[in-house]
């Protein structure tokens, strides 16, 4: 079927899912609370899964001419000294596309191309609720106005308001343990990309189309560590991995206040037992807020999104295409999250310095094959075929 949808949220989940939506014919409505499309943000890596969903939406192409490839096959420990590396042909052999970094705000303006007005800024949406006649949803704006559509879908962010209309007793995020710098700064000569687990703390460099680099670093300890002052947040990321291998001091003295972002890391401590209700569906942060240690939250909001469109497209009913969707997303999405939370445990958040010891000696004996099979597991997911209309 097609009919009309509102998505409410303007950000990775939410434009991915108008976009999908409306190559297959949907009238589609996008309200976002913020007054102007989102220029901030840092770099993103787009797995081959994300990619394939990309093609599936009619955007891919465009996507990749913005983006750098990226091959995320070493790993190293604070001295340099490789804990694991695959080899990058075998990667693009295995997985294919294997990876791509480009800035957040760079795809969100691919995305939002061809939308055009079908987005609305400076609306804010409160509650949504179903139809009294079960026959359409509503949003409500926090002015009190209310706006029906066949089709509600939730894409507001891990503190999404709309969660509680699906889920009503939905945990709340959860600190992680780890706050986060992240930085798209000058290229001080970093060729390739590298990821270093410390014993408290994680970084990593991510070379960038333009001579740019995009960087992250997670360091474990309470919340509420920063300032308002970007100069305070970046001297504390230095302080936080002095010492560390190169090119890691190089890149956090190219890097000036400006361009450094820090904010405390918050996921869904759990997976939530359905990601619909009635005409209502949550995609993204909203429905699987995960941390960000298998590089999977934007590439899974970007899956949602396909997929969603694919199912109630194909489906005699708005309400038997959110139950396909759940049917696929719910497990998938709650594998990822319990991993990630997982890989959180295992890498960064270790403290002791004999469990860091056994860890990496484990992980240098990791044959390149069992590495691959992991990353497969995820980024090998194949997306459905979204139905075009015909006239």
């Amino acid at each position: 079927m097609r009919g009309s949808a509102i998505v409410v949220g303007a950000g990775i989940s939410g434009l991915t899912t108008a976009v999908a939506l409306r190559r297959c014919g949907w009238d589609v409505r996008v309200l976002e609370r913020t007054p102007e499309p989102r220029t901030t943000g840092a770099g993103i890596v787009l797995l081959a899964n994300a990619l394939r969903a990309l093609d599936a939406a009619g955007v891919g192409e465009a996507v990749r001419a913005l983006g750098s490839p990226a091959h995320p096959a070493a790993m190293r420990d604070t001295r340099g000294r490789h804990l694991v590396e695959a080899d990058p042909e075998q990667m693009a052999s295995r997985l294919g596309d294997v990876a791509l970094v480009l800035h957040r705000a760079e795809l969100q303006a691919a995305l939002l191309d061809g939308l055009g007005r079908a987005v609305e800024y400076a609306t804010p949406v409160c509650a949504v609720e179903t139809g009294t006649d079960d026959r359409t949803a509503a949003v409500v704006r926090d002015d009190g106005t209310r706006t029906e559509a066949d089709l509600v879908v939730a894409a507001d962010g891990a503190w999404s308001r709309l969660r509680p209309a699906v889920v009503p007793d939905a945990p709340a995020p959860r600190y992680v343990g780890s706050t986060t710098w992240l930085a798209v700064t000058e290229n001080p000569g970093v060729t390739r990309m590298t990821q270093t687990w410390g014993p408290v703390g994680e970084f990593g460099v991510l070379p960038m189309a333009d001579e740019r680099l995009y960087w992250y670093a997670t360091s474990v300890g309470p919340p509420g560590r920063g300032t308002d002052d970007p100069a305070d947040n970046l001297a504390a990321a230095r302080r936080a991995f002095r010492g560390w291998h190169e090119p890691i001091p190089a890149v956090l003295a190219t890097t000036t206040p400006d361009q450094i972002q820090r904010f405390d890391l918050h996921a869904l401590p759990e997976p939530l037992p359905t990601l619909v209700r009635d005409r209502v569906a949550l995609v993204g942060d909203a429905a699987h807020a995960m941390p960000p240690n298998v590089g999977q939250g934007g590439c899974q909001a970007i899956e949602d999104g396909v997929v969603l469109a694919a199912a109630v497209t194909d489906s005699a009913s708005v309400i038997e295409g959110l139950s396909a969707y759940d049917a696929a997303r719910q497990p998938r999405t709650a594998g990822v999250l319990r991993a990630a939370w997982a890989v959180a445990r295992i890498g960064e958040q270790l403290r002791d310095p004999l469990l860091v010891a056994v860890r990496n000696a484990a992980l240098r004996r990791v044959p390149s094959r069992l590495m691959l099979d992991g990353m497969a597991r995820f980024s090998g997911w194949t997306p459905p075929e979204l139905a075009r209309p015909t006239s």
